[in-house]
């Protein structure tokens, strides 16, 4: 079911199973009862229930649907502290299903659990396609199958809008290092995708060219790159979404200062964040970036030795980088490691869930133990990531 500009598909036109609909009558208790005290009941309950009772009744219906619902619905289930709405995504290569996902309450618990195939309804067969995710916000989950369609998704309402081309392929040869971002910009309540990506054009070599996606004006737009050689680091590397900006780490060597350039989504300038300045001396790989309790981070892999995680405890402040967490490789429970991936999410009592190599790992950062979560179904993955439920529309 694709997103109509104008139409409201995600919350009050989502299809409903046709006994419920025969069966469902406006609860009489639910007459009485002031509107805030119902609004106060439904903003706790998961997506699926919420598009069912929108069955319930008109002004059920109205309220559901209204963007102030919305929006406390998502600010409780981002807030909330048991992290109900959670949920994992994670991504494989073929031959096996390309999406999975897995409830985040489940992963703390000691409970063994089940991944489940992501229930898509996309025009393509998933199956048949290698998806790449270039990022969540507010509930909704950028992907790209084969880097080439791109879609908005919201998982929990199944709503999805395919986005137009991006690329004009005149006097284009090939296109190649990818970096892409995603996030919201608060000033216009418009959702963004940046990419930039290296192009051989026949005439001038190869340049790099950065386009800017608006929900709002579902248009693509051509802005310039940052005024530096070098660019962020790796083949395909998907910034990361803190305080309205996308972050990266320009391209460096190992042992090296980690160069982080942000883009503002409001503004639509490039700026840089100055690293942590009190990094303990010793060799590391290649800093890495990530989001640590909603705090920009900075991973340093010292070889075989530790990994480091700084985190920026209030954003735009230099003097407030703080190390947060130190693991020292013993404790890794993987017989050849990889570096710790950006951290997803910090779960109940503080336990750190993060991707190690390509598994899930749960790291007790009180007595320096990883674990891994009790799952079937779940094998290793390309990537992963959290989001949470929401009813945040596409149209």
């Amino acid at each position: 079911m694709e997103a109509k500009p104008g139409s409201n598909s995600s919350i009050s036109d989502h299809h409903q199973p046709r006994r419920f609909r025969r069966r469902i009558e406006t609860p009489a208790a639910a007459e009485t009862l002031p509107e805030e005290i119902i609004e106060q009941i439904l903003v706790k309950l998961p997506v699926k229930s919420l598009l069912k009772f929108t069955s319930v009744s008109k002004s059920w219906r109205s309220l559901i649907s209204s963007n102030r619902f919305i929006e406390s619905h998502l600010e409780f289930s981002r807030k909330d502290p048991n992290f109900t709405h959670y949920r994992t995504i994670s991504t494989y290569l073929l031959p096996r299903k390309s999406v999975e996902h897995c409830s985040f309450p489940s992963l703390f618990n000691g409970l063994v659990t089940d991944a489940a195939d992501v229930d898509v309804d996309f025009p393509f067969d998933f199956s048949k396609k290698v998806v790449r995710v270039m990022g969540t916000c507010n509930g909704l989950v950028c992907i790209a199958p084969n880097m080439g369609d791109w879609f908005l998704w919201n998982p929990s309402t199944r709503q999805y809008k395919q986005l137009p081309d991006e690329c004009d392929q005149t006097n284009i040869v090939v296109k190649c290092d990818f970096k892409y971002g995603f996030g919201f910009d608060e000033s216009t309540r418009d959702y963004k995708v940046l990419l930039a990506h290296s192009v051989l054009c026949k005439d001038d070599g190869y340049e790099t060219r950065v386009k800017i996606y608006s929900l709002r004006t579902d248009s693509w737009k051509r802005i310039k790159f940052f005024n530096d050689s070098r660019h962020p680091s790796g083949s395909r590397v998907s910034g990361i979404f803190v305080n309205g900006k996308i972050h990266w780490c320009k391209d460096t060597e190992p042992n090296s200062r980690c160069d982080i350039v942000s883009f503002d989504l409001g503004s639509e300038v490039w700026g840089s964040v100055a690293e942590p300045s009190c990094v303990e001396s010793g060799y590391y790989e290649s800093p890495s970036l990530g989001v640590l309790d909603a705090c920009l981070c900075v991973l340093y892999d010292f070889s075989r030795s530790r990994i480091v995680v700084w985190a920026m405890k209030e954003y735009g402040v230099s003097e407030s980088w703080a190390k947060t967490v130190t693991v020292p490789y013993v404790h890794l429970t993987l017989s050849n490691p990889s570096i710790i991936r950006p951290s997803l999410c910090v779960g109940p009592k503080g336990e750190i869930l993060c991707m190690l190599g390509s598994s899930l790992m749960i790291y007790n950062p009180n007595d320096n133990r990883f674990r891994r979560p009790g799952m079937r179904n779940f094998g290793a993955f390309l990537e992963a990531h959290v989001y949470y439920e929401s009813l945040v529309p596409l149209a």
